[in-house]
């Protein structure tokens, strides 16, 4: 369990569980007063990014819109917020986001269908055993030299047997095949995947080509981005004992990335319970300003094992993305400069390829 504590912050009290997010629905109001002014509202804001985009000659593109249409929302008042907020909520999910929930139905009949066929594997091989143990009391049998009849039968139930285990093996051959094409089916599905179930968020795939797109589009419209890794202390891992209650608390790690993101953001797993995020269109400062964000919402949120508080401890360390690096560069740099960071150490380091400071 994971609660904000009232102690450690002035935000309130909330539980992270892995649950769906349950949205109360407010009563249909006949007079649709408030949704006419959200569009009057949401008008004029998109003209004010286009305006925003134009002045700083970036291409309006959808991609780069939705980015500085975020942007620009997180400085305006917290009601405006939840009143543009709201009214997106309307709009259908994009691509991505579509991807990941057929990606997630797809793995989950793949492993139905696995698990059925090692249960029916498991099958044949006890019949198998059957057959072995009926032979040996077979043979048994038949050094009675008193029991012609019963030999008779035996011999009769033999010949029952030898035709049942033809017929087996021949299904088990097709098991067989069957449970090798499900599985490379499987194996192309994942190697294509963009989602990091266990964590619920982008795999280490989707993270690196986002990231090579993103230098890309750097170098054509050299706009600001930043890349930010995040990782819960080793020491505190250590502590816990039983690996699913680690699991949980690296699980509710993310969580709180992603509640810390916006929309534009890209949060990932790069492995090993260390994340990723992509800050499109936003500078050193920006990152930092993140970094403050994600600090104080993990120190202010109390996490349980069983009935035990964890202390949390966090490592982030950031990097200003250049064309002139690679990706796994940015990446090995960052990841340097995780362990420098953390309660006992500053809050957040700032990297780069060539040469790493820490942050004053």
């Amino acid at each position: 369990m994971v609660r904000f504590n009232k102690e450690k912050g002035a935000t309130g009290v909330y539980t992270i569980d892995t649950k769906e997010d349950t949205v109360t629905v407010a009563p249909t109001i006949k007079e649709p007063v408030v949704p006419q002014q959200s569009n009057a509202e949401l008008e004029k804001f998109s003209a004010q990014v286009l305006k925003v985009l134009g002045d700083e000659n970036i291409p309006p593109t959808p991609s780069n819109f939705q980015i500085y249409f975020d942007k620009l929302l997180e400085n305006k008042p917290a009601a405006f917020k939840k009143r543009i907020n709201e009214f997106l909520d309307l709009e259908t999910t994009n691509n991505d986001e579509n991807h990941v929930k057929i990606e997630r139905e797809i793995k989950e009949g793949f492993s139905q269908i696995k698990n059925i066929m090692q249960v029916v594997s498991t099958v044949y091989r006890n019949l198998g055993v059957m057959q072995d143990i009926v032979k040996k009391r077979s043979n048994q049998l038949e050094t009675n030299p008193n029991a012609l009849t019963l030999q008779n039968i035996i011999a009769s139930f033999t010949t029952d047997l030898s035709k049942m285990f033809e017929l087996t093996t021949k299904q088990l051959d097709l098991l067989k095949e069957y449970y090798q094409k499900a599985t490379t089916i499987l194996q192309e599905v994942d190697n294509q995947s963009i989602f990091d179930i266990k964590y619920g968020v982008y795999n280490r795939r989707y993270l690196l080509k986002s990231l090579e797109d993103e230098l890309k589009l750097i170098q054509n419209y050299a706009h600001p981005s930043s890349l930010v890794l995040a990782r819960v202390k080793e020491s505190v891992l250590d502590s816990i004992a039983v690996k699913k209650d680690k699991d949980t608390v690296v699980r509710n790690i993310a969580k709180l990335l992603l509640k810390t993101s916006r929309r534009s953001d890209i949060v990932a797993h790069f492995g090993d319970g260390i994340f990723a995020m992509i800050l499109k269109h936003t500078d050193l400062t920006g990152a930092k300003k993140a970094c403050d964000r994600i600090s104080d919402l993990v120190y202010q949120t109390s996490f349980f094992v069983g009935t035990s508080e964890i202390e949390t401890d966090i490592e982030l360390s950031i990097t200003a993305l250049q064309p002139e690096y690679s990706a796994e560069e940015f990446l090995a740099a960052t990841l340097e400069g995780l362990p420098h960071t953390g309660k006992k150490f500053i809050p957040y380091v700032v990297c780069t390829p060539s040469l790493q400071e820490e942050e004053e």
